[in-house]
């Protein structure tokens, strides 16, 4: 007879804990980049961090000169770079400006009704955005003949008008009711101060 292991007890005794489990599972290594806690790091590293921060702030990439006129030796920007560069990668937040307008934004042009700022959103292609300034335009030529003389029939022209734009641009249909019902009121407050003079 050979010398191979035939007892399941043995076989699980010849096996590393580690590797033990559930039958045909092999474990996954967790591997996962250290990030020191705030206790484990220098603190010269997090002051290093700091003035690199405030370095970038002013609109310039922080080089060893810079950081060296602020009080650290090279032997410290050597020891310390790699933890400071961590600690600014943990607080990096980069902030992106969405593609198009809001519906404040999109209020505040409909009421301004200037035809060169017409509100554009994201996902608006070339041809419907063509499609929309001729609305646009319809719009704000109705917005400016009402502001010259409003009353209740100019003002539903113009929201006919800006309802149509408005089915334009990529909208739900809660954000094209908010829009109308902000231009809707603004207009009626016209009507009635027009209405009392």
């Amino acid at each position: 007879m050979d010398a191979r292991i035939t007892d399941t007890e043995t076989l699980r005794g010849a096996i590393p804990q580690s590797l033990a489990g559930r039958t045909g599972e092999r474990p996954s290594p967790q591997i996962r980049p250290h990030h020191p806690e705030a206790s484990e790091r220098h603190p010269r590293a997090t002051e290093l961090a700091d003035a690199m921060r405030e370095i970038a702030g002013c609109g310039l990439g922080a080089t060893e000169k810079d950081i060296s006129m602020l009080g650290f030796s090279i032997g410290e920007i050597i020891e310390h770079l790699p933890m400071a560069k961590l600690i600014l990668a943990e607080s990096f937040v980069r902030e992106i400006q969405p593609a198009g307008d809001r519906v404040p934004q999109i209020i505040e042009k409909a009421l301004l009704s200037a035809a060169h700022i017409m509100p554009k959103t994201a996902g608006l292609d070339p041809v419907s955005e063509d499609a929309a300034e001729k609305r646009w335009r319809a719009y704000c030529s109705a917005r400016a003949a009402f502001k010259l003389d409003p009353w209740w029939s100019q003002s539903e022209r113009c929201l006919n008008h800006l309802q149509s734009f408005l089915r334009k641009l990529p909208l739900i249909d809660r954000e094209v009711n908010r829009v109308l019902y902000a231009v809707a009121s603004a207009q009626k407050a016209d009507v009635s101060r027009s209405e009392r003079a």
